[in-house]
């Protein structure tokens, strides 16, 4: 379980860096400054993006995709993964104290 955690740690921290990185050197975000995770998910794989609307919406409960999940792809794709990271970073410090 902790390799587990670390390894979703640095994933996430991984992906994080390349978001900011992303931000800083390509090309402008439409919405503003960074680039919203649904940008950036819908710049690397608009298929996925589209079939998990379409999964969720159908199969587990509307409200969860609309306003949920929307409203987290709402936000800068850097802070969403920077805060998974410092999640799973925390969950593997409490599991290694153990």
């Amino acid at each position: 379980m902790k390799r587990f955690l670390l390894l979703m740690a640095l994933i996430f921290g991984f992906a994080s860096l390349a978001t900011g990185i992303y931000d800083l050197a390509g090309p402008a975000a439409r919405s503003g400054l960074l680039h919203t995770g649904g940008e950036v998910w819908f710049a690397l794989s608009a298929d996925t993006l589209n079939l998990m609307q379409a999964v969720t919406q159908r199969y587990l409960w509307p409200a969860l995709w609309d306003p949920g999940i929307v409203s987290v792809l709402k936000f800068p794709a850097v802070a969403t993964l920077g805060g998974l990271t410092a999640l799973f970073a925390s969950l593997w410090s409490l599991a290694a104290r153990r």
